[in-house]
């Protein structure tokens, strides 16, 4: 008897939280993605229709549709929708959640975060595993949480990732022991790629490497085997700001923390007023680690420092619009939104769509093209960039600009690859509160690099542990 009341129990119970979650038909939402995908993503355009990589695209999506069939709730098909993403290389083609996702304003609400957390999170009791391979316990390389990696088969998988304790930042709820961390599956080329869900319940996308004592998932999410290896003091910060400062009588040192046009300004005035200091020494540190990009023209007045000579390769030597029907439409009703004041604004605009239009169901025509500086300046003599995987877009143009020049050396580690898409428009999706950003056009390099989601290499590689030491470590390399 009273087994059957624990089983009634357990059976209500589950039935609770299958019925507070959102349900979805995870299929219909799989198969609508993959159709905008194919039709509009400039980066399947690319990586599939030109490089003809057909075969492998639909063994993936039929895994993918395979591991659909399965889901029922909202949140577990946003984690097979960003798994489904992962087969493009595209940095600026993501998972957004809207805030319809959350049934509460602030992370500071406990009550309610808990409660979400509880009814949406799935839960798995902490087991006693021999650490082999994969499986087995692992620390954050932070030292703030730490998984237990289990086999587990449900919903397409080959393991999990579960809370080993309750995760709680400055008395803020943010899981249970147990709680579903991460989601293991083997791809089309047995690869293990992991959907990793924050501590806010968003999923991400990452390839799985690891040996007997470290788990890394993709760059950043590294764990380590032996708890003593995890830093729990005070992680560096690289300053979130823009300046100029003597490092020595030879070296000067600018931080440059973004290139947004609204930082234009800034970096503008620290060259005017130190234009005379720069010029008076030989040496010049460029730090632009965490510079998530922005605007071209705020690197532009740094080229005459820099360079060595006057004409050079756009980094971005041209880019390519992917004219689907969709994205023309896109284009189309936006043609007069942006630098459009005049009459004659007005017909340029409407010229220049119906050029577009001649183009739908491929990409555009485009020639590379070069840039000129109006001056070189004959100081610094050497420019070295610290740069790291933070580092994006515009700035990662700037990098590759200045690398032509032979004034220039880098150093650091490779920056975050987010430089071959762009210009992407949001794409909702029905019945779940997400949409993705969907790009729409591809960058052509100079020399048919690609850097995506690789990055860009320095020339000098530094420890990422030593971080807070690169700027002395580069000041004694070219002073010694």
């Amino acid at each position: 008897m009273k087994s059957k009341i624990l089983v009634l129990l357990l059976t209500v119970i589950f039935a609770q939280k299958t019925f507070s979650q959102n349900q979805c038909n995870c299929s219909e939402n799989i198969d609508f993605v993959a159709k905008q995908i194919e039709e509009n993503s400039a980066s399947f355009a690319n990586q599939v229709i030109e490089y003809n990589r057909f075969s492998d695209y639909y063994k993936h999506k039929k895994h993918v549709q395979v591991i659909a069939k399965q889901i029922k709730t909202q949140k577990e098909c946003l984690g097979v929708i960003q798994y489904y993403l992962s087969f493009l290389r595209d940095a600026h083609q993501k998972l957004y959640l809207t805030n319809d996702y959350y049934p509460f304003k602030s992370f500071n609400d406990s009550i309610n975060v808990k409660k979400f957390i509880n009814e949406n999170v799935d839960n798995f009791p902490i087991k006693k595993i021999t650490p082999k391979g994969i499986l087995g316990n692992w620390h954050y390389k932070e030292g703030t949480y730490s998984v237990q990696i289990q086999k587990n088969s449900q919903n397409g998988r080959k393991f999990i990732g579960v809370l080993l304790n309750p995760m709680r930042n400055n008395n803020q709820f943010l899981g249970n022991k147990g709680d579903l961390k991460i989601e293991i599956y083997k791809n089309y080329k047995n690869e293990l790629y992991a959907a990793y869900w924050s501590f806010g319940q968003k999923p991400s996308s990452y390839k799985v490497e690891y040996n007997d004592d470290v788990l890394k998932l993709g760059r950043s999410l590294i764990f380590y085997r032996d708890n003593s290896k995890t830093k729990t003091s005070n992680q560096y910060k690289i300053p979130d700001s823009t300046y100029f400062e003597e490092l020595s009588y030879q070296t000067n040192y600018l931080r440059i923390n973004t290139f947004d046009f609204e930082n234009k300004k800034n970096i503008d005035s620290i060259l005017i007023n130190n234009r005379e200091n720069i010029l008076s020494k030989n040496n010049l540190i460029i730090d632009v680690r965490n510079n998530g990009g922005g605007s071209d023209l705020s690197y532009y007045p740094l080229l005459p420092f820099i360079m060595d000579k006057k004409i050079y390769q756009n980094p971005i030597a041209a880019s390519s619009i992917w004219v689907s029907k969709d994205n023309f439409q896109d284009y189309y009703n936006e043609r007069y939104l942006y630098d459009v004041k005049t009459k004659q604004d007005s017909i340029n605009a409407d010229n220049e769509i119906e050029e577009l239009r001649k183009y739908i169901g491929k990409f555009e025509p485009f020639h590379k093209r070069t840039s000129k500086i109006d001056s070189l300046l004959p100081n610094p003599k050497k420019v070295y960039i610290i740069q790291n995987r933070w580092d994006a877009s515009s700035t990662e143009g700037f990098i590759l600009t200045a690398k032509q020049s032979g004034k220039v050396k880098t150093f650091g580690e490779n920056t975050g690859g987010f430089v071959s898409y762009g210009e992407w428009r949001r794409l909702d999706i029905p019945n779940l509160p997400a949409w993705i950003s969907l790009t729409q056009k591809k960058m052509i390099f100079y020399d048919d690099s690609d850097f995506e989601m690789i990055g860009i290499k320095p020339e000098i590689e530094l420890n990422p542990d030593e971080e807070r030491n690169w700027i002395e470590i580069v000041k004694q390399e070219i002073e010694k």
